[in-house]
């Protein structure tokens, strides 16, 4: 989302650009940890660095949101459980964020995440929503799959009857 502002010189934008090493993450990528997202503003800046910056850090966390539901996805696991000393004011305009490992991060598709840059953390104080969006890529992880494969329904390895309707 774009949104317009004065200045001396004029009119411009104001808008947040995402990159960082997150942009080709997979599922193991995000249970690994270590991966960035880096939010690069125009045409406004990040609150003062110090402790009006330390309080707004769960804010831009909670942010970065799916557009999918899984039980043990983004939103319930990373958003939930990442801390907050990995939010990083870089520069009056960038700020970075390294993503903590997730073990318990399990997905069954891929997941979509948009960045929406809270209010709060903008001295412009108007949220402004991150581009583009990020996909975490759905992989097995760990050895463990999050498709069932199985030929018989689960429980028959361990000495379910299972007999088939006819």
């Amino acid at each position: 989302m774009t949104q317009f502002y004065w200045w001396a010189g004029g009119i411009g934008s104001k808008s947040v650009a995402l990159s960082g090493t997150v942009t080709t993450a997979t599922e193991s990528d995000i249970v690994a940890g270590g991966k960035t997202i880096i939010l690069t503003l125009t045409g406004d800046t990040w609150v003062s660095a110090g402790a009006s910056f330390d309080a707004i850090r769960q804010d831009i966390i909670n942010g970065l949101t799916s557009a999918q539901s899984e039980l043990l996805g983004w939103n319930n696991v990373v958003k939930a459980l990442q801390g907050v000393a990995g939010v990083v004011r870089t520069s009056a305009v960038i700020v970075t964020i390294t993503l903590d490992a997730q073990a318990t991060y399990l997905i069954t598709a891929n997941e979509t995440i948009t960045a929406t840059v809270p209010a709060s953390a903008l001295t412009g104080a108007a949220a402004l929503v991150a581009t583009p969006t990020f996909t975490i890529t759905d992989v097995a992880v760990g050895g463990r799959t999050t498709k069932n494969t199985r030929a018989a329904p689960l429980g028959v390895e361990i000495g379910m009857n299972w007999r088939s309707a006819a």
